[in-house]
């Protein structure tokens, strides 16, 4: 919470020199190798949250706002895919839309030996690599979480997370130990397994053969009536 003397005129000042002053040159990149200039545009609309009054922000409407965007994801876009490999991305780049030029620059910067300075991009973990826009073109490109908060100011993400892993891990040992009945553990995590049919035809070839299998074996039952009727 802002100090009380931090009145509405004071906070619209703060807002828009943070907004004016925060930018920062990305890492050297084969097509621009000076990096490019990340910054705020022009769009900046500042406006007062108050109580319940006809015409105004309220503190529900914010937290409306904010909720419905924080539980969006790439599909909300027209996108929705697994992620990309060399011989999926192009069904998701052969449009001329605004969510396929997106996948088709997150792979095309991506690219092997986008990454002109490895020992930056290692000193800052990868997050600012050129590489992850591959490994996240089927996000557009964002492979992070859509808050973030100051170590100083509360607890992280990660001890958030792993409290709750402790929790479930505890209570599944002390029901081990107070039932006799089989208990089942359930996991968290989630991995890729698999694609359906790639293709209209490799599905329209599955449904044949698995029409043929049905048809072979309604007439092998039949035929098997038949020889236990004549009997």
């Amino acid at each position: 919470m802002p100090h009380l003397a931090a009145d509405f005129a004071l906070l619209t000042d703060a807002i828009r020199r943070a907004v004016e002053g925060t930018r920062f040159r990305s890492l050297p990149h084969p097509d621009q190798l000076d990096g490019w200039l990340i910054e705020w545009g022009t769009q900046l609309d500042v406006r007062p949250v108050r109580q319940a009054v006809d015409g105004v922000i309220t503190e529900t409407a914010v937290a409306g706002y904010l909720a419905k965007y924080a539980t969006k994801g790439a599909e909300a876009t027209g996108h929705s895919s697994a992620r990309l490999t060399a011989a999926t991305v192009r069904r998701y780049t052969s449009d001329n839309t605004h969510t396929a030029r997106l996948v088709d620059a997150c792979w095309r910067l991506g690219r092997p030996g986008a990454d002109l300075d490895p020992a930056e991009a290692a000193k800052n973990s990868g997050r600012l690599s050129y590489h992850r826009l591959r490994l996240w073109a089927h996000m557009l490109g964002f492979g992070g979480h859509f808050s973030t908060k100051s170590r100083q100011y509360s607890t992280t993400l990660r001890a958030l997370r792993e409290a709750r892993a402790n929790w479930r891990g505890e209570r599944h040992r002390t029901a081990e130990h107070t039932a006799d009945t089989e208990t089942t553990l359930i996991v968290g995590s989630f991995t890729y397994a698999n694609t359906g049919w790639r293709t209209i035809g490799d599905a329209l070839l599955a449904n044949t053969a698995a029409a043929k299998a049905r048809e072979h074996r309604r007439i092998a039952k039949e035929e098997f009536e038949a020889i236990e009727v004549h009997e």
